[in-house]
């Protein structure tokens, strides 16, 4: 039985090549479009699958009045105490991990690691770092020990062993590598290289309840219910927090609460970070539960576009297989035998085309995974379980797309068949119809959204930001001009910045704290005589005299810093700033930094125009910009606008004036513009991989349709031949062809667009500042998907209508 059903299938194959290929290769590229999603989708949904189900992240949704920012960086002293506190936390761990590079020295060579984290011994554990070399007990005890990860290790030493060398630290400490860890695995929401005990900062050896200074981990028992324990913090929060609070703002923690403020804390289980987690300060970017969600559900339906093709196909050629179908039922074929015969044909066709998906994956799997920036692997995603269910889902899209053609075509009366009055049944063609409707629709929407993606990172990459980012270049470890560790020394600093801009390339230079993309340290201010009135936390930058003219920034009420004052007092403020405050004329007002132990007035002496120091997903905060030389203030990098002419000899220029001052860490820099281009790194690849599956899901249709129009031409080729004869030209003939079709992409067109909208006008909430939904996308879309589809008939009604009509009426 089995043997003649495969036998039937083949011959019904062979008999219909070009019908045959048309089928198998729409099937096949939808099939291959889905399996390439899934190893995309396969590959983000398993980040940090190998942590221990029970490690929790503890963050913090810090309430302000009229605002809300989440952050991971919590105040370091709330790990060690929820173990002391509650029997339920097994362990806790706390890390953070700096904004720049960090330079070791080791006898006469400079080595850097770019991914150093200062963090509690007990990160081993939860993290589930394993160790290669040393005791994870012991490895982060001592204040001097380093732990480098295997390939650190490699590239700072080579084939010898990295323990117990001896590597000095920035500042005239030195370190000694006490433990070597496996590579950590890349699909994991936290990184490392090198590993240095957090204790030995002396700062998070202090009571701290209020600043944010490190990212906390805790492990909880089985037994406890995640929510039910987080329903503990906010009464452990005010335990140990209202006596900071008070001390700084001069009220209760009640009414501090009341005043609009919160510290709302929440656990994110670790095994979710990756996908749900966009908060301030993640150690890198993340990926996004939405583009999974949205390429889920798009591989589906271009899946059932390739499905829908196939019933299209089999519903139309039903005709040309009537007579077989007569036949076989005048012989004592049973319905369900004809049945059988059409989803063993529909299963057959399906199970080559997967083939040639699994083919067509595995040969572009490279070109994929370059555009999607994830190292993608079918092999990999093959495995038993994943094969079974691959097996299991083609057998299951066999018997769903033959399903209807098989009974449908096994309805038919012999009777009828035989005697030749079978027509097409209008219940058939408005079947067909409202498939090839459904197709188009999904089709034009995905054009609309790969439209409006484009056009919404168009904007991101373009919309003045406050301040000039292209041709500036951004010189780290700033600091190491300094020689002395322990003072600065300003005049070095200005002695750099002058040589660099005494290049002929270079229009300006200045240096500072941070810069955009950086995390910024926060800054509690408020305005003197108001001890009960809330105090606004800002960020805060330190600049030098030049920073501001260098990077094109707005001084729009005021004046700039200037050696001509002593501004080791003041500041400028942010337009923000100046809301939040509640300032109508900011200048000479003072401001007083709220610290822990010291209250230190601030005059105004400027307000630059609001830029954007974060990306767009993010409003401007309010900032505060200290004079270098000013308390807290440090140096940390330089920015030089520079000109587009022979950048590589500008820099090479630069690195030798960054050779004279600094001689035991290597010349690092990047480019501002393609820095900030990493904010939009998961928009821009999911831009990118919307068009190609766009593309493959128009292809798909543009194979149905192809298909579809060829058979519908060919019932109608004896009309075609009358028309020709009574005088019909090859337009009119054309158009007769082509409208119904083209009245289906209209009527696609209309439900896709209210469709689209709604996704893009939900997408767009994803950032502070969008392009908006702009109607020419769908009007694109739309009259793209028409003049496709036109294309596509037109190629077949054409043909037809330039034939001979002898052809098609001699045997009348």
């Amino acid at each position: 039985m089995l043997k003649n059903l495969i036998i039937s299938a083949i011959r019904s194959l062979i008999k219909k090549p070009a019908f045959s290929f048309i089928n198998i290769l729409g099937l096949a590229i939808g099939m291959a479009t889905c399996l390439t999603i899934l190893l995309y989708v396969n590959h983000e949904t398993s980040f940090d699958d190998f942590q221990n189900e029970n490690v929790y992240r503890i963050a913090l949704n810090r309430v302000y009045p009229e605002r809300e920012v989440d952050f991971t960086v919590i105040p370091h002293s709330i790990g060690p105490q929820l173990v002391e506190d509650f029997p339920e936390v097994l362990n806790q761990t706390r890390f953070f991990k700096p904004n720049n590079a960090t330079s070791f020295q080791y006898g006469e060579k400079s080595l850097t690691e770019e991914h150093l984290v200062f963090a509690d011994s007990t990160i081993f554990s939860l993290m589930s770092i394993e160790l290669i070399e040393g005791d994870k007990k012991t490895a982060l005890v001592n204040e001097n020990s380093l732990v480098l990860s295997e390939s650190t290790a490699k590239r700072f030493f080579g084939d010898e062993s990295a323990i117990g060398k001896i590597l000095s630290f920035p500042g005239g400490n030195s370190l000694e590598v006490t433990a070597v860890t496996a590579d950590y695995p890349e699909k994991s929401h936290f990184e490392f290289g090198g590993l240095v005990p957090l204790h030995s900062f002396p700062f998070f050896r202090q009571v701290n309840w209020t600043g944010f200074s490190a990212m906390t981990y805790v492990e909880l028992d089985d037994a406890t219910n995640p929510q039910v324990f987080e329903a503990k913090l906010p009464a452990f929060i005010k335990q140990y927090a209202e006596g900071e609070i008070q001390q700084r703002n001069g009220i209760s923690y009640d009414e501090y609460i009341a005043a609009g403020n919160g510290y709302n804390y929440y656990l994110q289980p670790i095994q979710d970070i990756y996908l749900t987690s966009q908060l301030s300060g993640e150690i890198k970017p993340n990926g996004n539960i939405t583009y999974v969600y949205i390429f889920s559900i798009a591989a589906a339906f271009i899946l059932l576009i390739a499905c829908i093709n196939f019933m299209n196909l089999a519903t139309a050629r039903s005709v040309e297989r009537a007579k077989e179908v007569g036949i076989r039922k005048v012989m004592g074929s049973h319905k369900r035998q004809l049945i059988a015969q059409f989803l063993a044909e529909s299963i057959f066709i399906t199970m080559i085309s997967a083939a040639l998906a699994i083919l067509f994956t595995f040969l572009f799997e490279g070109n994929f995974s370059q555009l999607a920036g994830k190292n993608l692997s079918l092999t990999e995603f093959l495995n038993t379980g994943n094969l079974l269910i691959l097996i299991g889902a083609v057998l299951l899209i066999g018997v769903i797309a033959g399903i209807y053609p098989a009974f449908f075509i096994s309805a038919y009366s012999p009777i009828g068949i035989l005697r030749g009055n079978l027509k097409t049944s209008k219940k058939g063609v408005g079947l067909r119809n409202v498939l090839v409707i459904f197709q188009f629709t999904i089709s034009i929407a995905l054009i609309s959204a790969t439209l409006l993606i484009y056009d919404q990172m168009d904007y991101l990459l373009n919309k003045p930001l406050g301040f000039d980012r292209d041709q500036v270049v951004v010189i780290e470890n700033g600091f190491g001009v300094n020689n002395d560790p322990n003072n600065p020394n300003w005049e070095r600093f200005e002695t750099f910045k002058n040589e660099l801009v005494n290049l002929p390339s270079v229009s300006a230079a200045g240096y500072c704290s941070s810069m955009p993309g950086d995390i910024l340290q926060g800054f509690i201010v408020r305005v003197p005589g108001y001890a009960e009135k809330e105090s606004l936390v800002t960020r805060m930058i330190s600049i030098d005299n030049d920073f501001i003219p260098s990077m094109g920034m707005e001084i729009i009420d005021g004046r700039n810093f200037s050696e001509n004052y002593n501004d080791s007092l003041s500041v400028i403020i942010n337009e923000s700033t100046v809301e939040k405050l509640l300032l109508e004329n900011p200048i000479g007002e003072k401001i007083v930094h709220v610290d822990d132990s010291t209250q230190i007035s601030y005059t105004i002496v400027g307000v630059v125009k609001d830029f954007h120091f974060e990306s767009l997903h993010n409003q401007v905060e309010p900032m505060v910009i200290k004079n270098m030389g000013a308390a807290q203030s440090f140096v940390n990098k330089y920015v030089v606008k520079i000109s587009a002419n022979d950048v590589g000899t500008t820099l090479a220029s630069m690195e030798g004036i960054w050779d004279q001052f600094v001689s035991n860490t290597p010349f690092r820099h990047y480019f501002l513009d393609e820095n900030l281009e990493q904010f939009y790194q998961s928009e821009q690849t999911s831009g990118k991989l919307f068009t190609a599956f766009t593309f493959l899901a128009i292809i798909v249709a543009c194979i149905g349709l192809l298909g579809l129009s060829a058979f519908i031409i060919n019932q109608k080729r004896k009309e075609i031949g009358v028309r020709k004869v009574l005088g019909g030209s090859v337009y009119s003939i054309v158009f007769l062809l082509s409208k119904d079709i083209l009245k289906l992409i209209a009527i696609a067109t209309l439900i896709a667009i209210p469709a689209a909208y709604f996704w893009a006008e939900n997408w767009m909430q994803n950032f502070a500042y969008s392009s908006g939904v702009s109607w020419m996308a769908f009007v694109f879309a739309g009259v793209g998907a028409l003049l496709i589809a036109l294309i596509t008939v037109s190629f077949q009604s054409t043909k037809a209508a330039i034939s001979n009509p002898v052809e098609s009426l001699r045997d009348e």
